[in-house]
């Protein structure tokens, strides 16, 4: 069994996971990535907004929110409110305009907060699954002790290149909410 490949598969999903949610927290300009985890109640049942409705960007602080069936609009929009994303709703029609004002320093100094709770999250899972992966090692008796020793230190230099990709990425998002 090849551990450390099964070790970096998991840490490379670890720092995926760790983008992902960081792409959630807005900075300067809106994404449709901002929409991620709003969920809307409609067809008696609960799903992400980009399962009823597409989203585009209009403006650096503008996004489009147009429903695949109009009639969820109003659910559409409970959806969007129940997020707290700190925007203004405009409907226009069938389509939902949603007017994100810039961010206060009050407001910029929250998201890096959640930006620093995101990647400490994502450093833990990291260490995590470095210790699973030593566990595992240092229970397989088909390695002799050299080999486990190697295995341990290749692991080891695995979780230090991933947590400076993390660190990186919390670095380049507080550089991106600092930006006006």
């Amino acid at each position: 069994m090849d551990y450390l490949t099964e070790c970096n598969g998991k840490m490379d999903k670890s720092i995926e996971s760790l983008k992902d949610s960081l792409g959630t927290l807005r900075a300067g300009r809106v994404s449709p990535a901002l929409l991620d985890r709003v969920m809307v109640n409609c067809y008696d049942s609960n799903m992400p907004l980009k399962h009823v409705a597409s989203v585009v960007v209009l403006a650096a602080t503008d996004l489009q929110v147009k429903p695949f069936d109009p009639s969820t609009v109003k659910e559409i929009i409970g959806g969007i409110n129940k997020a707290d994303l700190g925007c203004n709703v405009v409907v226009n029609g069938g389509t939902i305009i949603l007017k994100f004002p810039a961010p206060s320093e009050d407001r910029r100094q929250e998201l890096i907060k959640q930006a620093r709770k995101y990647a400490e999250d994502g450093k833990v899972a990291l260490r995590n699954i470095r210790k699973d992966y030593n566990n595992k090692v240092k229970k397989d008796e088909t390695l002799s002790e050299d080999m486990q020793h190697d295995t341990l230190d290749e692991i080891q230099k695995s979780t230090d290149e991933h947590t400076v990709t993390a660190d990186k990425l919390l670095t380049a998002k507080i550089n991106d909410i600092e930006t006006i």
